[in-house]
């Protein structure tokens, strides 16, 4: 069988630059989706410990005001029949995804 001339490392390299511009937009737009966490993006779930600031009740479910941080507060819904009051530690599940966090308690919530 006879060998083909234009069969040459060369000749194969230039094969696959024929097409470098696509190669570097799929690389671009890889490199923006990246950065801005839409690709392999997982939600993740965190124990963060905070103290109850106060409960109120909205619509028959009592709600926490819980300072996790110097600058950071959230309000979280409490399972009916939880110990917690104003100036106790509380456990809550931070949950991260793309765009936000989300606060949930724990299991159990306040130890008492």
């Amino acid at each position: 069988m006879a060998k083909d001339p234009f069969d040459t490392p060369a000749d194969r390299l230039r094969n696959i630059l024929k097409y470098w511009k696509w190669y570097l937009a799929i690389a671009a737009a890889l490199l923006v989706l990246t950065e801005r966490n839409l690709v392999a993006r997982e939600d993740k779930d965190h124990l963060v410990s905070g103290e109850v600031e106060r409960i109120d009740q909205a619509g028959g479910q009592p709600r926490a005001t819980v300072r996790l941080g110097e600058a950071q507060e959230a309000v979280v819904v409490l399972p009916r029949g939880t110990p917690c009051h104003a100036g106790s530690k509380i456990r809550l599940v931070r949950h991260d995804n793309v765009s936000q966090h989300a606060f949930r308690p724990a299991d159990p919530p306040c130890a008492g």
